[in-house]
């Protein structure tokens, strides 16, 4: 493991991007965002950033490479649960609970930004605005998850991969890590079969079909959706279940309202009208 101080420069971060497609971010906003990302971590593949379990510590930020969320029975069998892609949080709950229900394994080489569990209060104390973005990230990646519980329970093999590599590639283009259907994935068959519900031999029977069909080419550990319209149809995908959404002006409107508010002001007539 290394440490490392960031730049303080404000240069754009997987997470600064991810809440920016949510929220307009302001330029106080991004400072603290780059404050939260100063102390940075750096750690190999199959390094557990998080074991179920265990007391929560910092909260993190994956600023680059890939993780998993993995929960596993007694026995050893493991689901993997989520994919933890940069700009993605990790124990962000924290402060709500005392113990991991999961575990957060690395794929790749990861850096990863940490900071204390307090901090998640003076974020909203102080920068409600954020708190209300990390809180869509939030109620986003649970959302993902049950979209993950109706693939293994009804969608079939074939619409599962389609599905799932669709879905990567929507999260990855958020955080400018995809372009043109082209993205990394370094994830072996047996973390797909893991995630998946279904057998490596299933998996790899599954990717050919995929190929010979030429909606995907796969070269090492980068690949290409060549028609993600018809691979979307495959996998029945509905991006809904992401919320690639602005915030609800409604959410902005409350935001302004409490501002003036604490600053002893009413909006004016124009104002109220415009609501």
């Amino acid at each position: 493991m290394t440490r490392a101080l960031a730049s303080r420069a404000l240069e754009p971060t997987p997470l600064w991007l991810k809440l920016s497609s949510y929220l307009v971010l302001s330029d106080e906003e991004k400072l603290y965002l780059s404050d939260l990302e100063r102390t940075i971590v750096r750690e190999p593949p199959r390094t557990d950033l998080l074991q179920q379990g265990e007391r929560y510590r910092d909260v993190r930020i994956m600023r680059d490479g890939w993780a998993i969320r993995h929960k596993a029975l007694p026995d050893g069998r493991r689901q993997v649960v989520n994919f933890v892609l940069p700009g993605d949080l990790i124990g962000m709950y924290c402060t709500l609970f005392e113990s991991a229900d999961h575990s957060v394994t690395t794929l790749t080489a990861v850096e990863v930004a940490s900071f204390p569990p307090e901090r998640i209060g003076e974020l909203f104390r102080s920068f409600p605005r954020l708190a209300a973005a990390l809180a869509w990230s939030g109620a986003r990646e649970e959302a993902i998850v049950a979209e993950r519980l109706l693939s293994l329970g009804r969608r079939t093999a074939l619409e599962r991969t389609a599905h799932l590599i669709v879905e990567l590639l929507r999260r990855l283009s958020i955080v400018n890590m995809a372009t043109d259907g082209h993205f990394v994935l370094p994830v072996t068959q047996e973390i797909l079969a893991d995630a998946l519900g279904l057998s490596i031999v299933h998996i790899n029977r599954t990717l050919r079909r995929l190929r010979e069909s030429g909606l995907i080419e796969l070269n090492g550990q980068r690949i290409t959706v060549n028609d993600v319209r018809q691979l979307a149809s495959i996998g029945q995908f509905d991006e809904l279940y992401l919320h690639l959404i602005r915030a609800p002006r409604r959410l902005e409107r409350a935001f302004s309202a409490a501002h003036h508010h604490q600053n002893g002001a009413r909006p004016d007539g124009d104002e109220r009208a415009k609501a």
